[in-house]
């Protein structure tokens, strides 16, 4: 039956396969920051000395026997900023999976959009194909009575036949533009039969600075904000890992010979010769100076497409109002005019068919425009995070 946007939207966001792409993200950064908070593992050692050489140590007689555990100990609070990386890369993962359900609804909405207009624009054509069919008939009965030449009403069959065309087309796109929409929620084919809603209802747009301020608020530019807060988590990882970590071991020795038993200790503390992860530091400090670039130009881009946007619906919008209002009724009037003056022979068929060119047309132009508003309206609450009505009330 009919789908409205609303469920279109709520069965592409349960089904699309590339919405479970970055869903799967997150559940894949939820277990890296699990095992970023685990502590090193302890191992255990067995060790046997001064036995199967030479003279008394020939056997196991003189053997020393060791058993022991040894545990690594992080230093500079290693752990804590592994920890507080990854939760930075969760949160990251987040933001991301949030701007791709926000996509996933611009393209959804698009799409339903390119429907909805498609759908009138075939009920256009059907209009365009009575209005033809009913010309024809006209000027047939003119020239069964002599008053119009055989020619005209070749024309008039040439331009029932082009009427025709026309329809089938706008058919074909229909059919393209559902196929378009199941897609989005991964479907192979369209199962609904028509799109429900109102391509004709329009309203003012706010102006450009009035929705600018919303900006660093979208999951887009908070995306780029917690991307450079995971850099800046890593660069503080990086600096602590130029602190070595202490090896600690502990064990019992067991000394053939004598029977006898004793605690053995031990310290490891690696020598920093030439790895002092230089390297980890300075890539880290670059990654922090690019996360910060890519906030400002993401910023910069942001606001430029909502500049173009709002110019885009705003013009539109000044279009459809044109149409509506004015040039709509005057060429409807002027199509009306002309069908009865034709019909009294006052006019010949070409000014009919002018008459009616102009006002299909302008039909199809208001169409258009309808589409173009209804597009960047999306895109504006792309950019913004939110719908457009509810960023006016939070003004």
């Amino acid at each position: 039956g009919a789908i409205t946007l609303k469920e279109a939207i709520a069965h592409a966001l349960m089904n699309s396969p590339s919405l479970k792409v970055f869903s799967l993200e997150t559940r894949i950064a939820d277990a890296r920051r699990l095992q970023a908070g685990l502590r090193p593992n302890p191992e255990l050692t067995f060790e046997v000395e001064d036995f199967a050489g030479s003279g008394d140590l020939s056997g196991f007689d003189a053997s020393q026997t060791t058993i022991g555990i040894g545990q690594v100990l992080e230093l500079a609070g290693k752990r804590e900023k592994r920890v507080a990386a990854a939760a930075a890369e969760e949160k990251l993962a987040q933001l991301d999976y949030e701007a791709k359900r926000l996509d996933v609804m611009n393209q959804v909405t698009q799409a339903f959009i390119d429907v909805l207009a498609a759908q009138e624009q075939r009920d256009l054509a059907k209009d365009l194909v009575q209005l033809a069919e009913k010309v024809q008939e006209v000027v047939r009965q003119r020239v069964e009575a002599g008053k119009d030449s055989p020619v005209e009403q070749a024309k008039a069959e040439v331009a029932l036949s082009s009427a025709r065309i026309t329809l089938r087309a706008a058919q074909e796109r229909l059919a393209s533009a559902r196929q378009i929409l199941a897609t989005a929620w991964g479907g192979e084919t369209p199962r609904f039969e028509t799109a429900k809603g109102d391509l004709y209802k329009v309203q003012v747009v706010p102006g450009f600075e009035q929705l600018a301020g919303r900006i660093p608020e979208s999951p887009a530019i908070e995306r780029w904000v917690a991307n450079e807060q995971a850099r800046r988590a890593d660069l503080t990882l990086q600096k602590a890992r130029v602190t070595p970590d202490l090896g600690v071991n502990g064990g019992l020795r067991y000394a053939a010979e004598g029977d006898d038993t004793a605690f053995v200790l031990g310290l490891a503390v690696p020598l920093q010769v030439s790895d002092r992860n230089q390297a980890g530091v300075q890539e880290a400090s670059v990654r922090l100076a690019q996360a910060r670039e890519n906030t400002k130009a993401a910023v910069l881009d942001a606001r430029t497409s909502l500049s173009g946007a709002t110019e885009q619906a705003t013009s539109a919008l000044a279009e459809v109002t044109a149409l509506r209002e004015e040039i709509l009724p005057s060429a409807q009037n002027t199509l009306a005019a002309v069908e009865e003056g034709y019909r009294q022979g006052k006019f010949d068929y070409l000014n009919l068919l002018d008459a009616q060119r102009t006002y299909f047309d302008a039909q199809q132009q208001y169409l258009n425009a309808l589409t173009t508003y209804h597009k960047a309206r999306t895109d504006i609450e792309l950019l913004l995070g939110r719908s457009i009505d509810t960023a006016e009330q939070d003004q």
